[in-house]
């Protein structure tokens, strides 16, 4: 199984949290995606944090469609992480 590297603890955690739910309880994808964050890892923090948001490119949605994005992919995340 491969590490995450990264220097501070804390992205530590946040990368680890947004690889677990990403992989979904499927073990064959945790190595798979920890070699991704480990390549860039905001893109993997910004799949599992913000699943809508970062699925539209710039400029695709208006403000107002871009924030309620945010707010519900937060929401989500966030009763996600809670039942952790």
């Amino acid at each position: 199984m491969g590490k995450i590297q990264i220097d501070t603890q804390k992205e530590k955690n946040r990368i680890s949290a947004s690889v677990l739910n990403l992989a979904d309880q499927d073990l064959d994808k945790i190595d798979f995606l920890i070699k991704r964050a480990n390549e860039n890892y905001r893109d993997i923090v910004s799949e599992a944090e913000y699943p809508r948001a970062s699925s539209f490119g710039f400029g695709e949605r208006d403000e107002l469609e871009s924030k309620d994005d945010y707010l519900k992919d937060w929401e989500e995340y966030s009763i996600w992480k809670e039942k952790k």
